[in-house]
């Protein structure tokens, strides 16, 4: 066994880096109704592990909208989403940061691996939630939610982004993805990326079991162990 020297750990941002509190949820279902004069009644499974486009679309087709305006209602709503959300955000009580995802990836950076990000949130709204907690700058490159129509398009990219951010290369067996949902494992294993999950919600073990992570943690608190598990090749 030998020591993993060069990596790019990708974390994911809603559930693992923060709770996202309602609030971004609760502004899309209220923008599809603007539209729509319905709501699609969003739960956190319509929005926990998708991108901010995918779960539009479901929205949308959830109160019968019709099928031929559906990308350019799409785009509309996502060109004033971040804006609105920036108004409102910061004064939501519920979003908070898990601590122990952050000690994780600084963590990371002290064993000189690179960290990014990796989000189904479009980049401005990404930027929103975690410019809150001071978080934003502290990762060296992002793939977001407006980059690629679904998760494992966000994977596959990684490869292109991470060389034009640190102009490095870092094939896909370099990477580990940090994430919460078995949507995140399975964008993973498609791509060949190793995957670090913490289920956050027991209502979420099962599915995330039957995704195949390279890990399932309850927590990100064991960072000596998680650190040793990631070096190891």
């Amino acid at each position: 066994v030998h020591n993993r020297t060069k990596q790019l750990i990708l974390f994911d941002i809603d559930g693992t880096l923060i709770h996202p509190g309602t609030v971004a949820r609760k502004l899309l279902d209220k923008m599809v109704e603007e539209v729509a004069n319905l709501s699609p009644e969003l739960q956190v499974e319509d929005v926990a592990g998708y991108t901010d486009p995918i779960i539009l679309e479901t929205a949308l087709k959830r109160v019968n909208f019709k099928d031929g305006f559906l990308s350019e209602t799409i785009d509309t709503i996502l060109s004033s989403y971040p804006a609105r959300l920036e108004k409102i955000y910061n004064d939501h009580e519920d979003a908070h940061v898990y601590d122990d995802a952050v000690k994780l990836s600084e963590a990371c950076k002290d064993e000189g691996w690179q960290v990014g990000l990796l989000s189904g949130n479009v980049r401005k709204a990404a930027e929103i939630k975690l410019k809150r907690f001071g978080l934003w700058d502290s990762f060296e490159l992002g793939i977001f939610g407006d980059e690629a129509p679904n998760r494992e398009g966000l994977v596959l990219m990684a490869e292109e982004a991470a060389l034009k951010a640190l102009d490095e290369s870092y094939p896909h067996e370099k990477m580990v993805l940090v994430g919460d949902t078995a949507q995140d494992a399975i964008a993973a294993r498609a791509n060949g990326v190793r995957s670090l999950i913490v289920c956050r919600r027991p209502e979420s073990r099962i599915a995330i079991e039957n995704a195949n992570p390279t890990w399932l943690v309850d927590s990100l608190d064991a960072t000596e162990r998680i650190i040793l598990w990631l070096k190891a090749e």
